[in-house]
């Protein structure tokens, strides 16, 4: 019998490596689709992203919106006092970088993270985006040291150079312009004094201060003239405003030096150009107290005023160099000799320059650390900035001395309502550095300048 042979039928049913290839190539390109668009610049979670960036942004925007809106009063206006308590209480402000005391608009604050701008018709105005990232957050603020009776602030964009309070709070703004704080104790003032009892405030500052006090002088209204301000009424409000600081922080800044220029003034026809207070440069001499007044304003930073002194924070200050045990009364109010630029004493310059003649050709003379000078006795000479340690106190420098400071204070004088502080580089040093000068609203000689506060 013939045995029967199957044929097996030979089949490829495997994949060939091009299919492989090819197929591996497809699943790339539909990987590719698809992670592009979930994180490509228009992808669903960049999308997603925005949208909740936007989300983000709007709900801070919302939250500055329904407090201002909470703020006007019966009369259509903004009440400042309320807007800056329903800030306070807005959910997500940050409450030591926000203007949440000034008295005026417009008005800087933080919220979320986003800057916001509260314009001066009351207009909501997100500045910036938010910064804080979920991986990386944006590094807590600096801050500075605070008692119950001081509470320093720090405004947006400074920097510390000194957190000490025993020798001086020291911060350089964001326009490198330095500031020392001046403590004035919370504790001076009566536990039912609310911060918009203004005339208990001055009354309790005048108190505290009242070795230095003069009744010839107050801080009240005269005229335009004599410090540019309108009216009594815009006088007040700014003097207000100072008290209502002064009161909530425990204290405010002036100029680590006298208000200067970047380039020598030998003129009142010279250009008034912007000022800073700053070490080593030339002070800035030769503007009527109502011109050093308008020029106050270019020198505001972080949301915070800046002015020239009224009468009862020269005051103050005075009383604060005497509480800290730096000088003493007598060479605060009887001769300023021994830490001041006056006629009659004699010190070794250690930098800067220093001139003899500021009215004439305004030449200055550089001192250099190999070539120092001693200002010989009887001999009259204007510094530049913080020229030697010799005439600081509390890293405030020139205070006794130099160039003398116009203040906001009134002098009875009717022909000469505007004062001066300080004492002078021609006068001797019984012009003590609390001593009162009154001039008038035309005065701008070489021996007048100023020192700012910020509050």
């Amino acid at each position: 019998m013939r045995k029967l042979k199957w044929k097996t039928k030979k089949t490829n049913e495997g994949i060939t490596l091009i299919a492989l290839i090819i197929t591996i190539i497809v699943l790339l390109i539909l990987a590719g689709i698809s992670i592009a668009t979930l994180t490509g610049e228009n992808g669903i979670l960049t999308k997603a992203s925005t949208a909740k960036k936007e989300t983000q942004k709007a709900s801070a925007k919302e939250k500055v919106e329904i407090a201002v809106m909470g703020s006007f009063g019966s009369d259509g206006k903004i009440e400042m006092d309320t807007l800056n308590k329903n800030l306070s209480q807005v959910e997500g402000i940050d409450k030591e970088n926000s203007d949440l005391t000034g008295t005026t608009l417009p008005k800087d604050v933080i919220v979320d993270h986003y800057e916001i701008t509260i314009d001066d018709s009351g207009k909501v105005i997100v500045k910036g985006e938010n910064t804080e990232d979920e991986n990386n957050p944006t590094p807590n603020p600096p801050t500075l040291p605070s008692t119950d009776d001081t509470r320093p602030f720090l405004p947006e964009g400074s920097e510390i150079l000194s957190d000490h309070l025993d020798t001086g709070v020291i911060i350089k703004d964001k326009n490198n312009n330095e500031w020392v704080w001046i403590e004035v104790p919370k504790s001076i003032y009566s536990s039912t004094i609310t911060s918009t009892d203004y005339t208990a405030i001055e009354t309790a500052m005048q108190n505290y201060a009242s070795a230095y006090r003069d009744s010839n002088y107050s801080d009240t209204f005269d005229s335009t003239e004599q410090h540019g301000f309108a009216n009594e009424t815009e006088y007040n409000n700014h003097k207000n405003s100072m008290l209502k600081s002064v009161f909530e922080n425990g204290g405010f800044y002036i100029g680590r030096y006298e208000t200067g220029s970047v380039t020598p003034r030998i003129s009142v026809s010279d250009r008034l150009t912007t000022p800073v207070i700053q070490r080593d440069v030339y002070p800035y001499n030769f503007v009527t107290c109502r011109q050093a007044q308008e020029k106050t304003v270019e020198l505001a930073t972080g949301g915070r005023t800046s002015s020239l002194m009224f009468g009862i924070q020269w005051d103050l200050i005075m009383k604060y160099i005497e509480v800290k045990g730096a000088k003493t009364q007598d060479e605060l109010k009887t001769n300023s000799g021994s830490w001041g630029n006056c006629y009659d004493v004699t010190f070794e310059i250690t930098r800067g320059m220093y001139t003899t003649s500021p009215s004439t050709s305004g030449s200055w003379n550089q001192v250099m650390a190999t070539n120092q000078y001693t200002k010989p006795t009887s001999k009259s000479i204007l510094l530049t900035t913080g020229s030697t340690e010799r005439n600081s106190v509390l890293a405030i420098y020139d205070l006794a001395g130099n160039v003398w400071e116009w203040t906001l204070e009134r002098a009875s004088s009717i022909s000469d309502p505007c004062t001066t502080r300080g004492g002078g580089y021609s006068n001797g040093a019984v012009f003590s550095v609390s001593y009162r000068v009154n001039d008038s609203t035309s005065d701008f000689y070489y021996r007048y300048g100023s020192r700012l506060t910020l509050w």
